[in-house]
């Protein structure tokens, strides 16, 4: 998921150059015909809120706000994993990091339990485990709160989508096939 300068200075209540100031350092993305905006990854973003901001309110509304550039997309890339670790121990509330600890055991049972599950899935689970807070519909809920997602039904497919190796594998055996 991701946010703008001017959701952002509105989630947070603060000026746009302010948002700017803060966001200078956050990698972005400028998606196709996205007119030059920039879009930083909500979880980056949400780290940089003061804390009388978050207090009020400011990741929730941040969360609200943020959008997803790829769709429904699961995949998550491997270089947001130092991002994700920041995340998970940046939460500032208990009840955020409840709910991120129960998504990521609710990850790990729903991926054993899938035919999907195999040896480069399992090599890989503890840093799916930690990206899985990055897939938008958990970032989502573990900011905001609500009606959890359905872990089970995307924990499978998030695996297989932002496990590298898996894809790496899978593409050898369909070359052998072939």
């Amino acid at each position: 998921m991701y946010t703008t300068i001017e959701q952002y200075a509105r989630a947070a209540g603060v000026s746009d150059a302010t948002a700017s100031r803060r966001l200078a350092d956050v990698p972005f993305r400028i998606p196709t015909r996205g007119r030059g905006r920039k879009h930083f990854p909500l979880a980056a973003a949400v780290m940089t809120l003061k804390g009388k901001e978050v207090d009020a309110g400011a990741a929730e509304r941040l969360a609200q706000a943020a959008c997803d550039l790829h769709g429904r997309d699961l995949y998550v890339e491997a270089e947001f994993l130092p991002m994700a670790r920041d995340f998970a121990e940046w939460l500032p509330t208990e009840v955020m990091r409840n709910r991120l600890r129960t998504a990521q055991n609710s990850f790990v049972v729903a991926v054993a339990n899938s035919r999907l599950c195999s040896p480069t899935i399992v090599r890989n689970l503890t840093p799916l485990r930690e990206l899985f807070a990055l897939c938008p519909p958990v970032l989502a809920w573990v900011l905001r709160g609500g009606e959890a997602p359905d872990v089970d039904g995307i924990a499978p497919a998030f695996a297989v989508a932002s496990n590298e190796g898996t894809l790496d594998q899978y593409h050898i055996n369909m070359k052998e096939a072939a």
